[in-house]
């Protein structure tokens, strides 16, 4: 019955409560990778991406490339740190990830087009610079309509909280197309799958599967764009509903409390340890935007950014406390946890011990960049402003190589000193690192053959 179901001859109106049980009694008592073993019709040579957005734009002279030689008002007061890799300095407020600088590449020779958050973000997101309105879509929304689902119940892309701040994920692909977006803080019972906001399923309770099971009967008679687009997309959500690998997937209390502490427990952190969740259970593409909010910007609560203009070297550590010097007349919003630069060097270097601790690292590529750099001249409120002429980008897994330092900057960061890698040229690596020739791989949908990216591969990345 539930192939049939799955494959369209029972539409969703049609399900009852006997049929759920049926689909769902299977479940009961299995954890997360035993389901899996049963459900995955997977390869092992298949590659996944974590997509880490860097949503804000982070500066490069205080993560991945500072610059000891240049005047105060450009290195700033930090100073660099050596790493686990000989000759090579990152920031010293990195610590963490200067002892696992030898599974990453860091590319320091990024060069970006726009200094808009939305052309800027759209460009990195998608490997093409927008015109007037988003049109191609971004890497995750590509990637689910070439390749479609891996694991029966859980989407191919889903976005914590959205699939990249700034975009318009499936562009012309349109809604059916979109990503699953994971909302709210992953620890807690409700978040809003796709369109539908439902509860977790705590499969150890029967009757509270059968109380959210009822809401399939609803799906036809549901006011969603997402939902009403594309007949495949309701197929989607509900066998995302049914499986039971999404509802053991985003359970983190399946994870130990060192684990999650190692990550940060936090949203920020617990988003990281979800993603790596989710390429376990079978996803494709996961995007995380990980900036925490706080200061300058927002209600302190989860659309976070780096953007940080003013009292960055305040900001990027913590948003607990009003920086000295600033303003009355600036509201700053406080948020007792760590700053964006602790909480991205405690959750990406443990996302990467996780992944390589569990056979993951080799089928997995990570990539943490933002959609532009920050000045290097540091302004009147002690902060830097857009800069898309330089940055720095973190790779790691798959087929990247490790420990390597891709390209350079002139000694004041300003601009690249050796040859310069644009969105283009990273659109065509990640496609090259999860298996796809972007010159010989088409947009679907298109009347005319259009190659899915434009730029070159990376020299010395793989």
């Amino acid at each position: 019955m539930a192939d049939a179901f799955y494959n369209g001859m029972c539409a969703p109106h049609l399900l009852n409560r006997r049929q759920a049980m049926q689909i769902g009694v299977g479940l009961f008592g299995l954890n997360l990778p035993q389901l899996l073993q049963a459900a995955t019709s997977s390869t092992k040579s298949d590659i996944s991406c974590i997509f880490i957005f860097l949503a804000g734009g982070p500066s490069h002279f205080e993560t991945f490339d500072p610059k000891p030689d240049a005047p105060l008002e450009i290195r700033g007061p930090w100073k660099p740190t050596s790493t686990n890799v000989p000759g090579t300095f990152i920031s010293e407020k990195l610590p963490l990830m200067a002892t696992r600088m030898d599974k990453v590449a860091i590319i320091r020779s990024w060069q970006g087009k726009s200094g808009s958050h939305l052309t800027g973000s759209q460009h990195v997101a998608s490997g093409f610079a927008p015109v007037g309105k988003q049109y191609f879509p971004n890497f995750g929304c590509l990637i689910s309509a070439l390749q479609g689902s891996r694991v029966k119940g859980v989407p191919p892309h889903l976005g914590l909280p959205v699939a990249a701040r700034y975009t318009n994920p499936p562009g012309y692909l349109g809604a059916a197309y979109s990503a699953f977006d994971l909302k709210g803080d992953p620890q807690k019972p409700e978040m809003e799958l796709g369109g539908l906001n439902l509860s977790r399923i705590r499969f150890e309770d029967r009757l509270s599967m059968l109380a959210q099971l009822e809401n399939l009967s609803q799906l036809q008679s549901v006011k969603n764009s997402q939902l009403e687009s594309v007949d495949n997309f309701t197929e989607e959500a509900i066998a995302m509903l049914t499986s039971g690998a999404m509802q053991k997937a985003v359970n983190l209390d399946e994870e130990s409390p060192q684990t999650r502490e190692s990550y940060g427990d936090n949203i920020y952190g617990r988003r990281v340890l979800l993603a790596r969740r989710l390429i376990e259970a079978g996803a494709r593409f996961v995007t995380i935007n990980q900036a925490v909010q706080g200061g300058l910007f927002g209600n302190a609560k989860t659309n976070g950014t780096w953007d940080n203009h003013g009292w960055l070297f305040d900001s990027m550590m913590s948003f607990s406390n009003r920086p000295t010097g600033m303003p009355s007349n600036k509201r700053w919003h406080s948020y007792s946890g760590p700053g964006n630069l602790p909480q991205l060097d405690m959750s990406l270097s443990t996302l990467l011990d996780d992944l390589d601790q569990r056979g993951l690292l080799e089928t997995t590529l990570v990539v943490a960049m933002g959609e532009f750099g920050r000045t290097p001249k540091i302004n009147a409120t002690s902060g830097r402003d857009h800069y898309p002429n330089a940055g720095s980008v973190l790779m790691a897994g798959g087929p990247v190589q490790r420990g390597v330092v891709i390209g350079a900057t002139d000694r004041t960061g300003s601009l690249p000193s050796t040859r310069p890698y644009r969105p283009e040229d990273f659109a065509t690596s990640i496609y090259h690192a999860m298996g796809i020739d972007s010159h010989q791989t088409y947009f679907p949908r298109l009347p005319r053959p259009t190659p899915i990216a434009a730029g070159e591969i990376i020299d010395g990345l793989f």
